[in-house]
Parts: structure tokens; sequence; C-alpha cells
């Protein structure tokens, strides 16, 4: 995983969900508060996913480095940022809470995974180098 492309997509991730807790902290998008809920867990899910996939294929222990740095990140950019415009209430809410276990909880099941990716590279090498049907066993 290159250094200026984990950078640049932390970054990323660190802007996408300062606006959408703002906005979902902020304001009442949805007449029930659990609705609101869900729906903040499932786009939390999404963008993470999705930005984690961007790094490409990355082991258990790279993917377990980029959660505890966007969530150190998180925290720290909450402190600053968010709290400023929500309160600090927000560390004690379980949406909050459950939006940093299930943006983890995606990151680590949806990675791109290098040991699925080698051992596909390894099945294709070997179904390369052993064709399966050739032209004289056809012929009999």
């Amino acid at each position: 995983m290159p250094a200026k492309k984990f950078y640049f997509y932390s970054f990323l991730q660190w802007v996408i969900f300062t606006a959408l807790k703002l906005w979902f902290f902020r304001y009442e998008i949805f007449v029930n508060p659990g609705v609101q809920e869900i729906v903040f867990w499932i786009i939390t899910s999404i963008v993470a996913v999705a930005l984690i996939r961007r790094l490409g294929i990355i082991s258990y222990m790279e993917a377990l480095f980029a959660m505890i740095f966007w969530t150190a990140g998180n925290g720290f950019l909450d402190l600053l940022f968010t709290s400023s415009l929500t309160g600090l209430s927000i560390f004690y809410n379980s949406q909050y809470l459950g939006h940093l276990l299930v943006m983890n909880v995606s990151m680590f099941l949806f990675h791109k995974k290098r040991h699925v990716h080698i051992r596909h590279e390894l099945h294709a090498k070997a179904h390369a180098q052993h064709p399966a049907h050739s032209d004289k066993e056809h012929k009999h």
C-alpha cells in the first residue's frame, strides 16, 4: 500500500465522515431517529468499504493499521471540529460509537485481501501450466 495513496484516502475519509457526522448529528433528517441512525451506519459502511478497497490489495495487518489510523484520526478531528459544533456529548452517543464499529467491521470484512489474491494467482498459474485437454487426446 503506497503511503501517498493511503494518506490521500485517509484525508478524504476524514473529510467525508466529518461532514456526515455534522449533517446527521446537527439536523433531524428523518422523523424517526432510529431510521436516521441506521441510514447513517449504512452510509458509513458504504463509504468505508469504497475507500478501503481503493487502497488496493492489502493484508490483514495493513487493514488493521488503516482501521486504527482512521479511527484515531476520526476521534481527533471530532474532538477538534465536530464537537465544537455538536457538543462533547457526541462522544457518549451510541450512534457515534456504532459508526466507529460499523466502519471498522466493514473495512475488515470487505478490504481486498492479499491472501485471496495470491490464491487466485496461483490457481491461474497452475491452470496455465496444465491445459485441461490437448488436441492429441481428442483424436484417439
